[in-house]
């Protein structure tokens, strides 16, 4: 399915994310996020629960042809769900994505 393989990517893409980070957050190898991404096979529904809890998404967005097109745009808004009640502005979450990118440039 073409929905889930796009999906997957752009999740990933989205997040600054290697083929290995979203195989951890998965439960999987990073070999099996290639095959998704190429179309080869598709994610077991574990897997999907797994990615959709850890970016507090619903499975319908990795599921669902286009699922992530909608949600492209909300998804620093998730983040702010982990800071119940801190009301952060717009300008604030994109600077924690950006923070968030810089962290994970320095992983080694």
């Amino acid at each position: 399915m073409v929905g889930i393989s796009e999906n997957i990517k752009m999740l990933r893409e989205k997040f600054d994310l290697t083929q290995q980070d979203l195989a951890d957050i998965a439960g999987v190898t990073n070999k099996a996020v290639s095959a998704w991404e190429n179309g080869l096979k598709e994610p077991r529904m574990g897997a999907i629960e797994k990615i959709a809890t850890h970016f507090n998404i619903k499975k319908s967005n990795i599921i669902e042809e286009g699922g992530m097109e909608n949600l492209a745009q909300d998804i620093p808004f998730t983040i702010a769900a982990h800071f119940d009640g801190e009301n952060f502005t717009e300008e604030e979450l994109k600077e924690i994505m950006e923070y968030a990118k810089y962290i994970k440039s320095r992983r080694k």
